[in-house]
């Protein structure tokens, strides 16, 4: 399968936003699963929402907290960190020759970074940390996938963002 360039650029950006839309419902889902124990008092050990309450007036408004917290985490790392990442690839995308094969699209450096991230996004299933910290990881990794994603889109249309 050979690419134009802005076919590899939106490809790249969908692979991002479906990852993170992923992410997003799996830390939605721990978030909730975190935020009915600790509605019931079922949560002993760390965890965030207790930390929080410390704070918060109620159970929901610890929960209401730690989702902001996570969207506004995952939106700033999504406008900082990976806005590098995509000015990156897309550069790399518009110096190559068109037709671009799909295998040739990303560097191994960047398949070694993602295979690695898929790695700890699995193992992380299998750590003992509390749900709640789970949720709160997920959640703001998928918010800045999917942010990252849009700057993606924004590049196909947009040649001074990445030049």
């Amino acid at each position: 399968m050979r690419l134009g360039y802005r076919t590899a650029i939106l490809f790249s950006g969908l692979l991002w936003l479906g990852i993170g839309i992923l992410l997003l419902t799996k830390g939605i889902n721990y978030l909730v699963l975190a935020g009915n124990a600790h509605l019931s008092g079922g949560i002993s050990g760390f965890s965030l929402l207790k930390c929080i309450d410390l704070f918060a007036k109620s159970p929901e408004q610890s929960t209401t907290i730690l989702v902001c917290v996570a969207l506004v985490l995952g939106f700033f790392k999504g406008r900082v960190m990976m806005k590098k990442a995509v000015i990156r690839v897309v550069r790399r995308i518009r110096s190559l020759p068109t037709p671009i094969p799909l295998t040739a699209l990303y560097s191994k450096g960047y398949l070694f970074l993602i295979g690695g991230m898929a790695f700890l996004g699995v193992s992380f299933k299998y750590l003992p940390l509390p749900v709640d910290i789970k949720g709160f990881v997920d959640f703001a990794v998928g918010v800045a996938l999917i942010n990252g994603a849009m700057l993606y889109i924004r590049a196909i249309y947009d040649k001074e963002l990445c030049s």
